[in-house]
């Protein structure tokens, strides 16, 4: 009886663990709309892209302020989102791994605490994404890394001005297979089904179609132009290339027949002739209905066609974007779209359009990313969000604290996997995660922004979405629970329950988040105690009255045991509430 009337889920609300503020936020900008997506947007991370002086080979032999510029120009998420990998003119390829367990987020807190030791310690919170050792640095390119490329197996594509393409696995330290072209190679993308197969676009005016089990051009076309960017539909059966004179051109992935094509260019102005695509990515649009082509290109524009009719869908402008190999993105939801620019900025577009709104008014929004050009934006998929939530993060267990179950000291003998606390006789076990929880792991308002720039700096931004809550339980260590969530009203400062409550917070702050929530509970039931708590032999028994801070008490006899009632309204025959307790 005992174990069953303790066994059950611990509700929740008002898990507030005490965390150190985050940095200061970042200002955004916004146009065309009212209200900003993108607030509380802070640097939680920078990843190291370039290696020191003495670490490891290919060394760059620049000098003076050439030296500096180093640019990262390609940086993509892996499909499982758990990596992510950039490349540039330093010729590495590195690969990231997203911090998933509780494990890897206690690992790299130790070694952020002796790498900051001598420089004192951060009274800022650390909400990094990212191991911040890379987890592979591949080597092997002899020229700037332009492209990269994951398929659905983690086999990852590198393409560079080597004239080469290079195919590596996680699994491996070195390189699987070089495909040698003949000239630069800008763009490749792995089939997005058969990842047997990867399209290649060349500035030698032909687009292969390469297979990789047979390590030879299964089939290839001639452009009229140098190619400067690829791609497939979802579906794999359609192949599109861009080209330098703004060129977008369909092909049959099956023998690369040619179906349609699309001049990309302005109506009037020096533009009008065609701009150099920079970039071409398509996506199954969120009713799945249709499949949206975001073509970047040179005259700063970013444009969306409908794949079903070519058809011009929506032009969006505000970044820069005349001579760089920029190319805008979309969120794996495809509500945003997300670009780079030579202002140093980081531009997002909202997809969706209030009704009534001209089309050429799309709402953006805009925060300076670094101090020199942004060469890429991308956002993080919701996978990744998933896989962090997993690893204690501060920022997301505010938001969707993890649940517990509550055990009794009889139950978890048999079932429990945590010995029971001396206080209460409680032991906790982590639950099974609900369909619920596991829904707002997706943490729609928790965006992970990585931007790379010029000289080779890799950012990760934030946004804090536990800061609505964190700013309503802020002062919790200064008024009642119980008064703050019935009456209002604050407690005098000599009460016991706002000076034990401050004391047990600060002792909690550094527990896993199952521990800081059974403390939490233990901490309400002990307060009601301590108050009424006589020195014979007798239990004392507090019944809440009409005020949370005037109780009586029963004294019960010794001998038959102690019967403990919170207060319910309607109290039973015996005097005990319907969420009265027999020990």
């Amino acid at each position: 009886m005992d174990a069953q009337l303790f066994t059950h889920n611990v509700d929740n609300l008002g898990f507030n663990p005490k965390y150190p503020q985050p940095p200061a936020y970042i200002k955004v900008r916004h146009k065309f709309t009212k209200e900003k997506e993108f607030d509380h947007l802070f640097l939680a991370q920078e990843l190291r892209s370039r290696t020191a002086k003495g670490e490891g080979a290919n060394p760059s032999h620049q000098s003076g302020s050439a030296a500096s510029q180093n640019p990262v120009w390609a940086a993509e998420f892996s499909k499982d989102g758990k990596f992510l990998a950039a490349g540039g003119q330093d010729k590495v390829l590195r690969v990231w791994v997203v911090l998933s367990t509780a494990e890897e987020r206690r690992a790299h807190e130790i070694i952020e605490a002796e790498r900051k030791a001598s420089g004192g310690e951060s009274t800022h919170l650390s909400a990094p994404v990212f191991q911040q050792k890379p987890y592979r640095e591949y080597v092997g390119h002899e020229s700037t890394i332009l492209d990269l490329s994951w398929s659905k197996n983690n086999f990852l594509l590198s393409s560079s001005m080597d004239k080469t393409v290079r195919l590596w696995h996680l699994s491996r330290n070195e390189n699987l297979c070089t495909f040698k072209h003949s000239d630069f190679v800008p763009s490749i993308q792995f089939h997005p089904q058969d990842d047997r197969f990867f399209l290649a676009g060349s500035l030698d005016t032909k687009l292969r179609l390469w297979s990789i089990p047979d390590k030879s051009v299964a089939y290839w076309t001639q452009l009229p132009d140098m190619i400067t960017s690829v791609a497939f539909t979802p579906d794999g059966k359609t192949c599109i290339a861009g080209t330098l004179g703004g060129l977008c051109m369909f092909y049959d992935t099956e023998g690369l027949k040619f179906q349609s094509q699309i001049h990309v260019k302005s109506t009037r102005g020096q533009n009008a002739k065609g701009s150099k695509i920079t970039g071409i990515q398509t996506k199954t649009s969120k009713n799945k209905a249709d499949v949206k082509i975001l073509v970047t290109s040179n005259d700063s524009r970013v444009r969306v066609y409908n794949m079903k009719d070519k058809s011009l869908e929506t032009k969006l402008r505000a970044h820069a974007n005349t001579c760089s190999q920029i190319r805008a993105t979309f969120a794996d939801d495809t509500t945003h779209i997300i670009c780079g620019s030579e202002d140093r900025k980081a531009y997002i577009w909202s997809t969706s359009t209030p009704e009534g709104e001209k089309r050429t008014h799309i709402p953006v929004e805009m925060f300076e990313a670094h101090s020199s050009i942004t060469t890429c934006a991308i956002m993080a998929p919701r996978k990744t969000r998933q896989l962090l939530s997993a690893s204690e993060d501060p920022i997301f267990d505010l938001c969707n604290p993890p649940p517990v179950t509550l055990m009794s000291r009889e139950h978890s003998v048999t079932g429990g996997s945590k010995p029971p606390t001396e206080a209460g006789g409680v032991a906790t076990k982590v639950a099974k995660r609900s369909p619920a929880y596991i829904s707002r792991t997706l943490h729609p308002d928790g965006n992970i922004i990585v931007t790379t720039d010029y000289t080779g700096s890799i950012k990760v931004f934030r946004q804090d979405c536990a800061y609505t809550k964190r700013m309503r339980l802020d002062n919790w260590d200064t008024a009642s629970v119980f008064s703050k969530r019935t009456t209002g009203s604050k407690i005098r400062p000599s009460s016991i329950i706002s000076r034990s409550g401050r004391s047990r917070r600060d002792s909690t702050a550094t527990q896993p988040p199952d521990e800081r929530i059974m403390s939490w509970r233990q901490d309400l039931a002990l307060d009601g105690f301590e108050e009424a708590r006589g020195e014979g032999s007798g239990v004392v028994t507090p019944v809440r009255g009409g005020s949370p801070r005037k109780r009586r008490s029963r004294v019960s006899g010794v001998g038959g045991g102690a019967e403990v009632g919170l207060g319910s309204p309607g109290l039973g025959p015996e005097g005990v509430g319907r969420e009265g307790m027999r020990l």
